[in-house]
């Protein structure tokens, strides 16, 4: 519950910011005579934003499939026991095996490069670790650990991006797949040291 009026609280920040936006261009516009090329914008923007969504979907239509297969087939399962020592590391606290297995499927969705499918599988795995968490007023250490490295996950093959350089004309879309995962290192290891220092002093608290 605390999760979803979170959820709600953003959503209605984004609204305003997005509705601010969208004002101050139309004042910029009628100020500067420019309101045909404000209206050009709009009616391009719309066009390519859903071209841009239809090739999303794609994306996350063949990736939730194999997610959904694998985990049928007990491949997640391999995958959490092969993955028990980095996952007791990151999570000592113990958690359940459902809990775990959807974060190993946010995990994946991101080292592969399919973020927009990641988002759902981070959602659940998210509801589950705050089902687990005594602490209801605030976030638990599994909370804080699997935000910080599933924002800075390395991402082996990035699939949005590249399809993105690929669309905007790009001679060598995945010329970006080596300095991507060189950033991407960098910054789990970091993001995982914080919080690993952040865990130490509450525990000393």
């Amino acid at each position: 519950m605390r999760i979803a009026n979170a959820g709600k609280e953003a959503s209605a920040v984004m609204n305003y910011i997005w509705a601010g936006m969208l004002v101050l261009g139309i004042v910029f516009a009628v100020a500067n005579g420019r309101l045909n090329e404000l209206s050009e914008g709009l009616m391009k923007s719309c066009t390519d934003g859903v071209y841009f969504i239809i090739g999303l979907a794609g994306i996350m239509g063949v990736w939730s499939g194999i997610m959904h297969i694998a985990k049928e087939a007990g491949l997640i399962d391999l995958v959490a026991n092969a993955a028990r020592p980095v996952i007791r590391f990151l999570f000592p606290q113990g958690l359940k095996k459902d809990t775990i297995a959807m974060i190993l499927m946010s995990f994946t969705a991101n080292l592969f490069g399919a973020g927009n499918s990641a988002t759902v599988f981070s959602i659940k795995a998210m509801v589950m670790l705050d089902e687990e968490n005594n602490r209801r007023e605030s976030a638990s250490n599994a909370m804080c650990m699997f935000i910080a490295v599933n924002m800075s996950m390395i991402q082996l093959v990035p699939i949005t991006i590249v399809k993105l350089r690929s669309e905007a004309g790009s001679v060598n879309s995945g010329s970006i797949i080596i300095p991507g995962i060189l950033a991407g290192l960098l910054s789990m290891a970091a993001s995982v040291m914080v919080c690993k220092l952040y865990e130490r002093k509450r525990t000393w608290r």
